[in-house]
């Protein structure tokens, strides 16, 4: 009989969904990664919420086959790690959407009108009516920053509102945009335009600190910022600046920089401007069942049938196929990404030469997936990613490759955009005999052969004696050591350099370099 561990508080219905189906449940919540580690022997799955699942935990859990995240987002597990052990990682999508979308449209119907300022004067007696003058929300500019599936509620209800709505995704499509009654801007013009801002983006390594100063100084006169999503999107420095320069600015918060605990909170310093609560957004009874219902139900059809509902990780791996290849399909799309500037795919095209031709479609499913990922969307899976990105309006092309160009197991990805003017990429890579993953083309720059790792800077421009020489000058200044180059030119009589550094390159030291090598394109990332 499978046994399930509940390590977390939910609504009852899983257990009873679970115990219906002839599973043993056990319930215990509040446990900590060495609690969790020498509870977890013995179970054949594992529900969690925000609890973290570490390697030590994997490792421990000699009989695991899946776990279930009840909620979407799954920072607190190691998937790449379970996905080794063969555990199968789920999540609910969904389930707390409307309870957080209502929660920030709580945010702003609450500044608006007063409310925490006005119950606290009533309940001390007080009578303050004329320091009491609200506004309304009708004409008023709501920017949401984010519009997957909370985005996009916080913009349905926002509708019977009658505000007027802009919105920032670099996925999703103008037409689809339109559909919702969105306006399309970028994060400059959203933060200029917008009298309220509601953030709906997931954390990761492109979103940590994307809302900094610049973006923070644009903030119009009363704005109010308005954070359901994580902390860590806006730089906590920067934030307190702005705050501490300008006494006009609201925020409406449920996540804080010190984290989910008790203590001290750095925003109240900013008094009556601030509404906060305690991570609030998916709770409520009816966010807590759905999620319960559909993890309870997503590990029990796992279990008793094989079927595998909302998959974040995709075990199913044909024998003859690398797994390093679908990591080869999410690193040739972080690049293409920084190569176009970050702007919306219209169309992405896969050739996959020699025996990988077969796993064309596992392939695009991967690509597709890491793409939304990279550009900020709700965590999918492999399965669905296709549609999603047709949803949005992305053309996808498989192609049929030539394999007498000789290019072996590799792939070519091509990715176009149209969003400001035309601009596309093409980038060949594959997987060396050592398993490593390898970059042999970017663009018209042949022969490249670039193994990337750690930190990395690419940087684009005209060819000249002493190129690479202003470069390392300038990272020499800057106390950072080079660990390794890769230097090609192509038949225009451009050139590129990519340098792996042992740290990452401040802006200043970047900015310098960009102009001692006139770099008509440059980037940093981190692999």
């Amino acid at each position: 009989m499978p046994q399930v561990l509940i390590a977390t508080k939910l609504d009852s219905v899983a257990e009873e969904v679970l115990r219906d189906a002839g599973i043993e449940v056990e319930v215990c919540p509040g446990l900590d990664e060495n609690a969790m580690a020498e509870k977890i022997p013995g179970f054949d799955g594992l529900i969690v919420r925000s609890d973290k699942v570490t390697r030590k935990v994997l490792d421990a859990a000699s009989d695991l086959q899946a776990i279930v995240r009840a909620g979407t987002g799954v920072n607190t597990i190691d998937v790449a790690y379970a996905t080794s052990k063969n555990v199968q990682v789920m999540n609910t999508p969904g389930a707390n959407s409307n309870s957080v979308a209502e929660l920030a449209v709580s945010f702003m119907l609450a500044s608006c009108r007063k409310l925490v300022y006005a119950d606290s004067s009533v309940k001390k007696g007080l009578w303050e009516k004329s320091k009491l003058m609200g506004q309304e929300l009708q004409d008023k500019v709501l920017g949401i920053v984010g519009l997957g599936n909370i985005g996009s509620l916080v913009a349905a209800k926002a509708r019977g509102f009658e505000m007027n709505i802009i919105g920032f995704d670099p996925v999703i499509s103008e037409s689809k945009a339109a559909d919702m009654g969105i306006e399309l801007k970028n994060l400059e013009e959203i933060f200029s335009e917008a009298d309220f801002i509601s953030l709906h983006v997931p954390l990761n390594d492109k979103t940590r600190g994307m809302i900094g100063s610049e973006l923070l100084e644009r903030l119009k006169p009363g704005a109010m910022l308005i954070n359901t999503a994580r902390a860590e999107i806006i730089d906590p420095q920067a934030l307190m600046d702005i705050l501490t320069q300008r006494d006009d600015i609201l925020v409406g918060t449920d996540v804080f920089f010190e984290g989910d605990t008790e203590g001290e909170k750095e925003l109240a310093r900013i008094g009556d401007r601030l509404i906060a609560t305690p991570h609030l957004g998916a709770s409520t009874r009816e966010a807590n069942r759905r999620a319960a219902l559909a993890a309870a139900e997503g590990i029990r059809d796992f279990l008793i049938k094989r079927m595998v509902r909302y998959p974040v990780n995709n075990l199913e791996i044909p024998p003859d196929l690398d797994p390093r290849f679908l990591e080869l399909t999410h690193l040739i799309g972080e690049i293409a990404y920084y190569n176009i500037g970050g702007d919306q795919p219209h169309e992405v095209l896969i050739t996959c030469y020699g025996r990988l031709n077969k796993h064309t479609e596992l392939l695009t499913g991967y690509l597709l997936k890491g793409l939304m990922d990279i550009y900020q969307m709700e965590v999918i899976s492999p399965r669905e990613a296709e549609k999603r990105a047709i949803e949005n309006g992305i053309n996808v092309v498989r192609r049929i490759p030539d394999d007498t160009k000789g290019y072996g197991e590799s792939m070519t990805i091509d990715i176009l955009s149209k969003k400001k003017g035309y601009r596309e990429t093409s980038i060949r890579g594959t997987i060396t005999q050592q398993s490593e993953l390898k970059i042999n083309r970017i663009d018209t720059f042949l022969n490249l052969d670039l193994i990337p790792s750690g930190h990395m800077l690419f940087s684009y421009q005209q060819d000249r004696v002493g190129l690479i020489n202003d470069i390392s000058s300038a990272l020499s200044r800057g106390g950072i050591n080079i660990l390794n180059i890769r230097f090609t030119t192509d038949r225009e009589g451009r050139s590129i350099a990519v340098l792996q550094t042992e740290k990452g390159v401040p802006a200043k030291i970047f900015s310098e370099i960009k102009q001692a090598v006139s770099a008509y394109k440059a980037f940093m990332m981190k692999v």
